[in-house]
């Protein structure tokens, strides 16, 4: 959604690496969605995850990256890359930039992700870099 709208195409395609891939899976996710869509059952999972114990890790890599490919109708292609740091780190740094600039009068009213409201600038100055 914020591609879509930050973009204004008329539709986007998204794909992740974090997606399942194992065909089995893949099968399961629809059942599981209708079972999740039971309350008490969704209740019953939520309450059993938030009870999930995680040890703690080291970091799998100093950056994270966000990718595009935008295409238009006319068949014009354009990709671009967004080096960030480590995800979560680079997160709270984007609300944090955010905040700031909303507490200074920046932003449009509404309802926005941080680049429809501020610009990609943002990116940028919570430590991102764009490789167009």
């Amino acid at each position: 959604m914020a591609a879509q709208r930050a973009s204004g195409a008329p539709s986007v395609t998204v794909t992740s690496g974090l997606a399942p891939t194992s065909p089995a899976i893949r099968a399961v996710l629809p059942l599981l969605g209708k079972v999740l869509s039971v309350p008490a059952l969704r209740r019953f999972a939520v309450r059993r995850l938030a009870g999930v114990r995680a040890k703690a890790a080291p970091r799998p890599r100093a950056h994270s990256w966000g990718h595009a490919v935008v295409t238009w109708p006319d068949g014009t292609t354009r990709e671009g890359w967004l080096r960030a740091g480590e995800g979560m780190d680079f997160t709270t740094a984007v609300v944090a930039e955010v905040a700031a600039r909303l507490a200074r009068g920046e932003g449009k009213p509404g309802a926005h992700t941080p680049t429809s409201a501020l610009g990609a600038e943002v990116a940028e100055a919570a430590g991102g870099t764009f490789l167009l």
